[in-house]
């Protein structure tokens, strides 16, 4: 499948570009705060598609209408243009007696935020194994961790050759995270899977676009965007304490597998943005472990797995720093878990108590847990989720997990709390971060509730950037996977493409053996006769990108580097290379 995406990228490269012209006029003056694209199946390959926005009030006007496009891996490419608003709701970080005076109020001076969603219904897809739903416009609001200010892209992927009638996972959350200066973060986007799929979390690149991911100031990348942050890939579940005020892009990827076959269903993305502010008080803090009661199969630090017919209870305890505070605990967890009940008793520290009697056919499912202090004129927020799985499928929380540079070799390392018929793990690398592959097998431990560390070593990585994960695999061959951690590995690359806007793009740093192809958008080769290659560089002259994307191959040093040099692109301009 890997070969049908790249030949679908390239194809469409260039039609994304020149539709981003339409799509950046569909919000005025916008200061984009996130987005995600999600999607319902209504039978016969009918789905409903939803968009949602998340924009600040002081800044951002939507008017009229949005835009999708979608294309997939069989050669099927479409817009939907005028698709209606559905919701506009405000969704302000404050308590409720302060709404009237946020800045989505005439005169209001609070921080304020909307959230639209857009939904087009009764749309066709024909079955192929590759679907990709887009949306792109400009602009998001100004960041710390990003370099500029560019548009915001949000996708969604869906694979219904199988069959199989499937809806996306949700996001229970619909805000703008405001997060305290030098208090510890616990968020969690609350996603579940309306099919029961197995759910996998990572943290990924922002995009500028379908094909370009933001630049991030130094320090900071899309699997570090914030210092510190670590996501858990069971759960979703995001832990980070911020030491410098601002607003933070974050992207989280969340991938859905059969949980009969493994197959890989579909994906979805949620762009959002950290507000982090000086607070008055301190946010609430969730204990870091549950405590169950009443017969389950196995137990983790935030999840639980059943047999059908076991009937049990958690219970999460919250308390806050300040005395006097009387905190707030919701969930959905009567929509996730039909027939369950959540009750809070206590103010602080309170306990949030989970009850259910397992139905393992809807099983598994992510309760979302939401805490507030009811503070005023902002609100300190946490929230959680419990993951409730099938005892078939029972669940191995990781400690860590990381992958690291050892002489010749990439060390991985990994721990776990508990294990329960646990079997081997299998070690995966990308060169993409997207299709994986086994480089090997490390056997586990079993059943323990004994603390366990594992480590593999791969004899010969790739050289550049490549990805890692483990996929912890039970004794009845089902599994879940670790997050995705980048490594890179070897001496980079120098090689540059630096814009010249009177004399075209020069390509500096190759070497005297190079070999090198220029291709338009459609993976084309075009008749450029030879790109003038002089002293101070190889140069592709102006007149031959004026009105279309050109991507410039080179392979180099052993390995292949592709720029993709947009007509749009400034004076001054650097693209750096991408091994592949």
């Amino acid at each position: 499948m890997t070969s049908m995406i790249q030949r679908m990228n390239r194809a469409f490269a260039w039609c994304i570009i020149a539709l981003m012209v339409t799509f950046c006029g569909t919000a005025r003056g916008a200061h984009i705060a996130g987005a995600n694209i999600s999607y319902t199946c209504t039978g016969g390959n009918f789905y409903n598609i939803s968009l949602d926005i998340y924009a600040s009030c002081a800044t951002a006007a939507f008017v009229g209408t949005q835009s999708l496009r979608l294309h997939n891996s069989c050669g099927v490419f479409f817009q939907i243009s005028g698709i209606p608003q559905a919701v506009v709701e405000e969704v302000s970080p404050v308590c409720p007696s302060q709404l009237p005076n946020t800045t989505c109020q005439t005169g209001g001076t609070l921080p304020g935020y909307r959230h639209f969603r857009f939904t087009t219904t009764n749309v066709y897809l024909s079955a192929c194994d590759y679907w990709t739903i887009q949306w792109t416009t400009c602009c998001r609001d100004e960041t710390e961790n990003i370099q500029n200010t560019p548009g915001i892209h949000a996708e969604a992927t869906l694979n219904n050759a199988t069959g199989v009638c499937d809806n996306s996972p949700v996001f229970a959350d619909n805000g703008v995270p405001f997060v305290c200066l030098g208090a510890p973060v616990s968020y969690n986007p609350g996603v579940s899977d309306p099919n029961g799929n197995v759910l996998n979390f990572s943290l990924i690149a922002a995009r500028f676009d379908s094909i370009s991911p933001v630049l991030y100031d130094p320090g900071f990348s899309g699997n570090s965007p914030i210092p510190g942050v670590s996501i858990n890939s069971t759960t979703g579940q995001l832990l980070f304490t911020p030491v410098v005020s601002g607003r933070y892009v974050l992207v989280v990827r969340v991938n859905s597998y059969d949980i009969s076959t493994g197959q890989l269903i579909g994906t979805v993305m949620r762009d959002l943005m950290f507000f982090v502010t000086v607070c008055d008080g301190s946010p609430p803090i969730p204990a870091p472990s549950i405590t169950v009661t009443g017969s389950v199969a196995a137990v983790g630090p935030s999840s639980v797995a059943l047999c059908n017919g076991q009937s049990f209870c958690v219970n999460l305890v919250v308390s806050d720093p300040n005395v006097g505070t009387i905190l707030q605990m919701t969930s959905n967890a009567s929509t996730i878990l039909p027939g369950s009940t959540f009750t809070v008793t206590g103010t602080n520290p309170a306990t949030g108590r989970l009850c259910w009697t397992a139905n393992t056919t809807i099983l598994p499912a992510n309760v979302y847990i939401n805490i507030s202090d009811g503070a005023c004129p902002v609100e300190n927020t946490a929230s959680r989720s419990i993951f409730v799985g099938n005892c078939a499928l029972l669940p191995v929380e990781l400690l860590g997990f990381s992958a690291k540079v050892e002489g010749s070799t990439v060390a991985l390392r990994w721990s776990t709390a508990s294990e329960s018929n646990s079997d081997h793990y299998l070690v995966e690398r990308s060169e993409d971060g997207t299709v994986f592959f086994d480089i090997g097998r490390v056997g586990a431990a079993g059943t323990t509730n004994t603390t366990m560390d594992y480590k593999f070593l791969d004899p010969q990585p790739i050289h550049g950037t490549s990805y890692y994960r483990i996929r912890q695999v039970d004794t009845d061959e089902r599994f879940t996977f670790s997050p995705t951690v980048p490594v890179e590995y070897g001496i980079k690359n120098n090689v540059l493409a630096i814009r010249q806007e009177a004399r075209g793009w020069n390509i500096v740093g190759l070497d005297a053996n190079a070999s090198w192809q220029v291709l338009d958008a459609l993976g084309r080769e075009v008749n450029v006769a030879t790109p003038q290659a002089t002293s101070d560089g190889l140069w592709v002259e102006t007149g031959y990108d004026q009105d279309q994307l050109l991507i410039f191959t080179v392979t180099t040093g052993g390995r292949r580097i592709t720029f993709r040099l947009p007509p749009t692109a400034k004076d001054g301009a650097v693209i750096g290379g991408l091994g592949l």
